[in-house]
C-alpha cells in the first residue's frame, strides 16, 4: 500500500475516532448535571448529527476497508441505548386482552390556530381523538368555554401557575385531587392529579417545563445559520444560541429533579407522566423524569417523531411515560394537524 493510501486511511481513522467520541458525549450527556455543566448538558441536541456521521463512516469503511467498519459499529453499539430512545422503529400492537385506554398530550399554542376560517381544527382534533385523558399545554380557555366545547369530557381541571401559561386536563374519569409540584419557574408548571379509574386510582403528572425562550430574533439567527453558514457567523451566532439554550437547560434540571421526586413517592399501581418537556429524548430532563418508567414512544413509536415543527427546529420535545401497570400498544406523533407549533402525541395502552 502506498504512503498516500496509508495517510488517507490514518486520517479517516482519526476522524472516525473524533466523531465517535463526540457521538458518545452526546449519547451520555443526559447523565451530566445541567446546573454544573449547562453547555455540555446541551450536547444531546447534536445527537442526530453525530448519529448520521457515524452511519456515514459505516458506509465509507464498507467501501474502503470492510474490517474497519467495526470501528463506527462499536461506537454505535456503545451508544445504542440513546439511538433506540431517539429513533425507535416499532409498529406497535393493536390486539390486547385487557382494557385499552388512550392518552393524549398536546401543546395547543394558546389555541391561536383554532379559527373559524380554518374550521376549528384544534377543537375538532381533540373532540374526535377518542382519548380517555387529554393533557393540554398553553391552554387559556376558561371553564365555561371548555365545558361547552368539550362535553365528551365530563371531568375537567384547568391548571395554571400563579404567573404562567395555562394547562388543562380533560378526562372521562373523575378527578379526585390536583396539586402543583413546587419548583422555580418563570411561567411554567407541573401538576400531580389523582383520578379514579373504576376501582383503581391513577396518578397523572402533567408537565410544561421551562421553555428555551428563543424569541423572534433568536429564530432569525438560527435560520440565518442554516441559509448562509459563513465561518464568522457560525462562530458568533452558534455561541450565542448555545449559551441561551444552556441557560434554559440549567433551569429545567432542578425542575426535572422536583418532578422525579414526586414520581418516586407514588405508590399506586397506575402512573402516567406526560407533557411538553421543551427538551429532546437525549436530555437530562427526559432521563431524570423517565427513570424507572416506560417511554411510550420508545416502546411503540416509529422514527424520530418530531413534535415541534416550526422555524426549522425539529425535535421531539413532547413525551409520555407510563409505569408497569400499563402495556404500551402503540404511540405516535400525529403530524396530520399543523394548527399549533407542536404536533399531538398519543398512545394506546393496555391496563394490566
Amino acid at each position: 500500500m502506498s504512503i498516500w493510501k496509508h495517510t488517507f486511511r490514518g486520517v479517516l481513522i482519526l476522524a472516525n475516532l473524533i466523531v465517535g467520541v463526540g457521538f458518545l458525549c452526546c449519547a451520555y450527556s443526559p447523565l451530566v448535571s445541567p446546573v454544573t455543566h449547562p453547555v455540555f448538558a446541551c450536547a444531546g441536541l447534536f445527537f442526530p448529527f453525530f448519529l448520521l456521521a457515524m452511519l456515514g463512516f459505516v458506509v465509507v469503511w464498507l467501501f474502503h476497508c470492510r474490517k474497519l467498519a467495526c470501528l463506527p459499529l462499536a461506537f454505535l453499539l456503545l451508544g445504542g441505548g440513546a439511538v433506540l430512545t431517539y429513533t425507535p422503529f416499532k409498529d406497535g400492537e393493536d390486539e390486547a386482552d385487557g382494557e385499552v385506554m388512550k392518552f393524549l398530550t398536546y401543546n395547543v399554542m394558546h389555541m391561536q390556530g383554532d379559527t373559524e376560517e380554518e374550521g376549528y381544527p384544534l377543537r375538532r382534533y381533540i373532540q374526535e381523538s377518542d382519548a380517555d385523558m387529554v393533557c393540554l399545554q398553553e391552554y387559556l380557555w376558561d371553564e365555561q368555554k371548555t365545558k361547552k366545547v368539550f362535553p365528551m369530557y365530563p371531568y375537567r381541571r384547568l391548571l395554571k401557575a400563579s404567573n404562567g401559561n395555562g394547562m388543562a386536563c380533560l378526562s372521562r374519569f373523575p378527578i379526585l385531587s390536583v396539586k402543583q409540584i413546587s419548583y422555580v419557574s418563570g411561567n411554567n408548571a407541573s401538576f400531580l392529579l389523582k383520578l379514579k379509574m373504576k376501582e383503581d386510582t391513577l396518578s397523572l403528572v402533567c408537565n410544561h417545563l421551562e421553555s428555551n425562550k428563543l424569541d423572534a430574533h433568536d429564530k432569525e439567527v438560527y435560520e440565518g445559520l442554516l441559509k448562509s453558514p459563513e465561518e464568522q457567523n457560525v462562530k458568533s451566532d452558534s455561541k450565542y444560541l448555545l449559551h441561551k439554550l444552556a441557560d434554559a437547560v440549567a433551569i429545567r434540571g432542578p425542575q426535572a429533579d422536583s418532578v422525579a421526586q414526586v414520581i418516586s413517592r407514588q405508590s399506586g399501581k397506575y402512573l402516567l407522566v406526560c407533557g411538553d418537556f421543551n427538551d429532546s429524548p437525549i436530555s437530562y430532563a427526559h432521563h431524570t423524569i423517565g427513570k424507572g418508567l416506560i417511554d411510550a414512544y420508545r416502546e411503540a413509536g416509529w422514527g424520530p417523531g418530531f413534535s415541534y415543527n416550526r422555524n426549522f427546529l425539529y425535535f421531539r420535545i413532547d413525551h409520555l411515560f407510563v409505569n408497569k401497570g400499563f402495556r404500551v400498544l402503540k404511540c405516535r406523533v400525529d403530524n396530520s394537524i399543523s394548527a399549533s407549533d407542536h404536533y399531538p402525541l398519543w398512545c394506546l395502552v393496555e391496563k394490566l
